[in-house]
């Protein structure tokens, strides 16, 4: 389904015009940080493919569709709230930046690809592929820019609204594991005998577990007698645990280096949405608007990254065709983005295979 308008377009062109300087210098700083950004989803889709096809152990999990249903805690509602965010804030910034370079926007619109929404602005595609690389960089690179930007800003809104809760708690166990009937944020106090303050308190104790060693475990739903079952000749509890022990906590996972040396080792690598929840935090505000914070922040940032991915029909895509004309024809460019982009759409299904099957 697909619906177009010519409502709206007054706006855009009223607010590009005004705050023309503004835009220009937005989408400029857009090219460089989407330039950057592009490089590392590249580099982590592909660090992530080889992980899942070599050493499969190590393998972090993959890529995921984020849909009501396929992630854990995320609602129709909040999904339809923070992807309508994603479409008004990416299309609106495209639609700025075209104004504000003098090229035309045509219609905007909404369209349904079989249960997914979107939203475009429609530019003159003949005016804007003859015009100069630079204002073409700037249009495509708004969109993607403007997401993970206002991803970033929710998120410090949210780190300034929480404040963690001290102890370690479970964030997952594994099935058919000793501790398979602890819940999702029961807090751990002691491990025979010895307190838990942090999940390296645990793991230090742990570390020391023999096959079949059994130990009294003190949780927050009461104590537990515990049998360690063997996991590569190593004792193992199958409990997962996470410490919040300050806001920053909720910034680690967005450590470029971090990430990327995590999952090369095989550690747990926790997403924003596994520590925003009520037992690890506690709100300053009612606990839905920070759910629906934390969906429009992952909704943003995941979309806005995934979209620098250099992939026809993805904005980095086109801003990697633009980029190639920079050494060769532009015939040639497209040939090269092309073979790119089915390369690309072939690792991006290694990232989802394992959350397929």
């Amino acid at each position: 389904l697909l619906w177009r308008t010519e409502r709206g377009l007054r706006f855009i062109d009223r607010t590009a015009r005004r705050h023309r300087g503004w835009w220009l210098g937005f989408g400029e700083v857009g090219v460089w940080v989407g330039i950057l950004l592009m490089l590392f989803v590249l580099l982590n889709l592909l660090l992530n493919a080889y992980l899942i096809l070599r050493r499969p152990e190590l393998s972090v999990g993959g890529a995921s569709f984020v849909l009501p249903g396929v992630i854990p805690g995320l609602t129709v509602y909040w999904w339809l709230i923070s992807v309508a965010v994603v479409l008004l804030v990416h299309e609106f910034s495209h639609g700025f930046l075209l104004r504000a370079q003098g090229l035309p926007t045509k219609s905007m619109g909404l369209l349904l690809f079989v249960a997914l929404p979107g939203a475009f602005v429609e530019p003159d595609e003949r005016r804007l592929n003859a015009s100069p690389l630079r204002k073409r960089l700037r249009v495509f690179a708004a969109g993607p820019f403007s997401n993970v930007l206002l991803g970033l800003l929710v998120l410090l809104l949210l780190v300034l609204l929480l404040s963690p809760r001290p102890g370690v708690y479970v964030w997952g166990v594994r099935e058919n594991g000793p501790s398979e009937n602890l819940k999702l944020g029961t807090q751990l106090l002691s491990l025979n005998g010895h307190p838990l303050r942090t999940w390296e308190d645990y793991a230090e104790l742990v570390e020391n577990l023999k096959p079949g060693d059994n130990v009294v475990l003190e949780t927050g739903e009461g104590t537990f007698l515990l049998t360690a079952d063997n996991v590569e000749n190593r004792g193992s509890l199958g409990i997962w645990p996470v410490s919040p022990v300050s806001r920053s906590s909720l910034l680690l996972p967005l450590s470029v280096p971090g990430l990327m040396v995590n999952e090369l080792l095989g550690r747990p690598v926790l997403p924003p949405y596994v520590l925003l929840h009520p037992y690890f935090y506690r709100p300053s505000v009612p606990w839905p608007l920070v759910d629906l914070l934390k969906w429009i922040f992952v909704l943003n940032l995941g979309i806005g990254m995934f979209n620098l991915l250099p992939m026809i029909p993805l904005d980095g895509g086109y801003m990697f065709r633009g980029l190639l004309e920079l050494r060769m024809s532009r015939r040639r460019a497209r040939q090269l983005s092309n073979y790119s982009s089915l390369f690309l759409l072939l690792i991006l299904l290694v990232n989802l295979f394992p959350s397929l099957f």
